[in-house]
């Protein structure tokens, strides 16, 4: 993909990017095609993805974690919004800019606020929401609130609309047709995910990662009752890297006790994207199991970033025994449906632990063969460049 000279993308999300995996590999693409790409967003990490030299960030605020930003009083965060919206129309505005991308439903309240100010001529713009629609909030006059009571009616007034998993079309029953949908499934980057080094089978522990937030409904409980156990002749080890609450983490922290297995068990805190994949190559199984009942985990499917970075880094992946996990990862031989139970997952390692050599390399491969984000991302980007009215 050549560089169009001259031309700008404005990319917008109301949070750091480094949070949000698809962004970054949008923005890496993107980066490509245009002259100078600017990301709008709010400034919730101080370890920013090292993005080619034409990105250009613009983090709205002094340096404020995501716990904090929640937590503070109305007038600022009517402020950091307001300086958001500025922000936004001035480089909209930019006569250079061609596209502007807006990746959830803040950005795209935001723009709702300038859409009859902002010189849109010649101008694209395109909402792609990374998440779920904002539903039943509390606080309907926040931004959140406000962001979702006003997505749908808002959506009149973009030129392309796109979503991580096919499920999620049925959140938006009445969008209007005449706006193209794409489906951009949360696929990891080439160019974020290189080909790991080659694994050391010869050795005694088998690693099992879980990467994301940190909760219930991922039988993370069961895994630690396995710990104690040995399963052909490997001993394992529970790696959990990302976000949880304390009382949560004290909980599993009890159970490790109980099965006197605390020395198996590793906590890794969130940090910067671009050491994820490091982490997650070392280990040798990825946990992609989601057995909750809300709304968005019956959505997942090409949504779970997780799931496909696991595969990226050439591990082989547990995942929940469901209809919408079949119906997209049955395929592959890399692929092992639990229900979650000690005995299930115990009869799953082991077929993983005697065959980790090759279903490494497969997963790798799938990844590399198609499941990657340029493979969706680029013939997408190509429609709308060239979309006409």
């Amino acid at each position: 993909m050549i560089r169009k000279k001259g031309e700008r993308a404005v990319v917008a999300i109301y949070v750091d990017p480094d949070f949000y995996p698809p962004t970054i590999s949008a923005i890496m693409n993107l980066a490509e095609r245009f002259e100078e790409i600017i990301v709008i967003s709010r400034n919730n990490t101080k370890d920013d993805y090292p993005y080619p030299e034409n990105v250009r960030l613009v983090k709205i605020g002094k340096f404020c974690t995501v716990r904090q930003m929640e937590n503070q009083p109305v007038w600022i965060k009517a402020f950091s919004f307001l300086k958001f919206v500025f922000y936004l129309r001035r480089n909209i505005n930019n006569k250079k800019t061609a596209l502007v991308l807006l990746y959830d439903p803040i950005a795209l309240y935001g723009f709702n606020l300038i859409k009859n100010i902002v010189k849109r001529k010649d101008k694209k713009a395109w909402y792609h929401n990374h998440d779920m629609p904002l539903q039943n909030l509390d606080l309907q006059f926040s931004v959140g609130g406000l962001a979702a009571k006003y997505e749908h009616s808002t959506m009149d007034f973009i030129d392309f609309f796109s979503l991580p998993s096919t499920e999620r079309k049925q959140c938006y029953p009445n969008f209007k047709t005449d706006i193209p949908v794409f489906i951009i499934p949360n696929y990891p980057s080439l160019k974020l995910y290189s080909r790991p080094p080659e694994k050391e089978y010869k050795k005694d522990t088998v690693k099992i990662i879980f990467q994301g937030f940190i909760g219930k409904g991922h039988s993370l409980e069961n895994f630690i009752e396995l710990l104690k156990e040995k399963i052909n002749g490997f001993n394992l080890q529970l790696i959990l890297k990302g976000s949880v609450k304390d009382e949560y983490k004290e909980h599993l922290n009890a159970l490790a006790d109980k099965y006197e297995v605390t020395e198996k068990l590793k906590w890794v805190p969130i940090g910067p994207y671009r050491e994820l994949a490091g982490l997650t190559a070392s280990c040798d199984i990825g946990i992609g199991i989601n057995n909750n009942a809300d709304t968005i985990s019956k959505m997942l499917s090409t949504a779970s970033n997780k799931i496909y970075e696991y595969a990226a880094c050439g591990l082989p992946v547990l995942l929940s025994d469901s209809e919408q996990y079949r119906k997209h990862l049955d395929k592959y031989d890399w692929s092992f449906f639990t229900d979650g139970s000690v005995d299930s997952l115990r009869k799953n390692i082991e077929l993983i632990v005697n065959n980790l050599p090759s279903l490494s390399k497969s997963a790798r491969l799938s990844f590399e063969e198609g499941l990657n984000f340029e493979t969706v991302f680029k013939p997408v980007l190509k429609e709308v460049i060239s979309f006409e009215k």
